[in-house]
């Protein structure tokens, strides 16, 4: 019976060290980097943009579901910002090359660095926003919520600066 203790006492502790070895593989543990996050068509394969936003239209969906379609949502405003600053740093290189002749410094830097930083704010403030409620069962979906509307907002404010539609 002493060796059948020692087996379990030695079962007991290796199952211990294995879960702190192996911890959750989801990107949604405590320390939540959303950059480690797998893109969401790894959760819908073989379906279009247009299908998933369909299925993400369900009223019925699972936590992980949930997840996934506030992901692919914030994927989708993140394409489209995407585009409009290549747009942007199109025309801001063609007038730097003016700028330069004229002596004038070039804008192109300024706008990569403020760009850089506004993703720093997004990225802060929606963490921030998100960890202020606790624990809640979908606390991430907000946070893929709030990272998809700053988004959208800072490529309308790309879009129409002056603020006219």
């Amino acid at each position: 019976m002493p060796i059948m203790l020692k087996i379990v006492e030695i079962l007991i502790i290796l199952s211990l060290f294995t879960r702190v070895a192996h911890p959750s593989t989801s990107i949604y543990g405590s320390a939540f980097d959303y950059k480690n996050a797998f893109p969401s068509t790894r959760y819908f394969p073989g379906k279009t943009h247009e299908q998933v936003a369909a299925y993400c239209r369900q009223e019925l969906l699972g936590t992980m579901e949930l997840f996934s379609c506030a992901q692919f949502d914030y994927e989708r405003a993140v394409d489209r910002l995407i585009g409009r600053i290549h747009v942007i740093e199109e025309v801001l290189k063609a007038d730097d090359i003016e700028h330069e002749k004229n002596g004038e410094p070039a804008a192109l830097p300024y706008f990569r660095r403020s760009q850089t930083h506004w993703e720093l704010y997004r990225d802060n403030n929606c963490y921030s926003d998100t960890y202020s409620v606790g624990q809640a069962s979908l606390h991430f979906v907000y946070f893929w919520d709030c990272m998809t509307r700053m988004t959208e907002a800072r490529l309308d404010e790309l879009t129409n600066p002056d603020g006219n539609d």
